[in-house]
């Protein structure tokens, strides 16, 4: 009802030229709409999980498409964490180079250098005098993680710790690996030895795209050496058949890590958990890291060669 006394306000009528120039706007606003019809609203940028995913016990994670290089789900996949012998993978990537160029060879002996054997932490025993192949090198490296069998690679491939860091830094770069720093070949402790899930993702697709004829020394249950036999960490190689690999690590500061790799069907996953709650017990540590990137993969699995794809399966939750 109006006032006494007062005009009425005719209609406004919006011209022709109104109206198109108003399109772009309305047709946004309008895809808009249908987009949080959808999806939902944006999840935070602090970490995402992909609805439906079990519950993983880890600092930080990633899941990878290996082929594709497509990202299926991720916790805090950006930010730099500790972490341990993860470290050895860029070490195992710069060795493979130099074989792949014939710089040297598997079956070359060397006698260890007197750096490695002063090295501390795990070991595959190397011993003054006692002359090992590149090959037992490599595997002291994938199954026991050794420190000293790092070390040993470092001097092969560039003459001294420091020449190889330097190589191992530059290499990062190269490889995308933004949020990386290493100080050491071998992962013992270091306050700024970091790197994020996704850079250790981009890495393990490098190794497995680039060297895939390498691949299996990364699937050896256990490995023997100087008459000890060493079991692998990565709990799930030899027990579960479509894992490939990859890499173990635990510090107390790390927690433990791990990268696991795994195909079905033709499809290859990466899966890299850091930060796993320790426990005093160490073997129960490294279990509960290679049930949690389980988890992981099955998920992966599911999701990329059974679910049927549908706008429902694709929303994301703020973690």
């Amino acid at each position: 009802m109006l006032a006494k006394n007062a005009m009425p306000v005719p209609h406004r009528r919006w011209t022709q030229a109104q109206t198109t120039a108003a399109l772009p706007l309305l047709l946004f606003l309008s895809l808009m709409a249908c987009f949080l019809l959808l999806y939902g609203p944006p999840a935070r940028a602090q970490g995402v999980v992909q609805e439906g995913l079990p519950v993983i016990d880890a600092r930080a994670y990633i899941l990878m498409n290996a082929e594709t290089g497509q990202i299926l789900a991720t916790k805090h996949a950006y930010r730099p964490y500790a972490i341990a012998s993860i470290t050895k993978l860029m070490t195992l990537y710069l060795l493979f180079r130099d074989l792949q160029t014939g710089h040297l060879s598997l079956q070359e002996r060397f006698t260890p250098c007197p750096a490695a054997l002063r090295t501390g932490g795990s070991t595959m025993d190397l011993r003054a005098g006692v002359p090992f192949t590149v090959a037992q090198m490599i595997l002291g490296m994938t199954v026991p993680s050794g420190n000293d069998a790092a070390v040993e690679a470092a001097y092969l491939v560039s003459g001294s710790v420091p020449a190889f860091v330097r190589k191992m830094n530059a290499t990062a770069r190269q490889l995308g690996m933004l949020s990386t720093q290493f100080y050491d070949p071998d992962g013992l402790p270091h306050p700024n030895n970091t790197a994020s899930p996704y850079d250790i993702a981009l890495l393990t697709r490098a190794i497995m795209t680039q060297f895939p004829q390498y691949m299996p020394f990364f699937q050896h249950e256990h490995f023997r050496y100087g008459g000890i036999t060493y079991p692998n960490p990565n709990l799930l190689v030899g027990r579960v058949p479509f894992i490939t690999g990859m890499k173990s690590g635990y510090t107390d500061a790390a927690g433990h890590c791990l990268v696991a790799t795994g195909t079905q069907d033709g499809v290859k996953l990466i899966a890299v958990v850091l930060g796993v709650p320790s426990f005093r017990d160490e073997g129960r540590g490294f279990w509960k890291a290679s049930w949690q990137s389980l988890k992981l993969l099955d998920w992966g699995f599911a999701r990329t060669l059974w679910l049927p794809s549908e706008p429902q399966l694709e929303r994301t939750a703020a973690h």
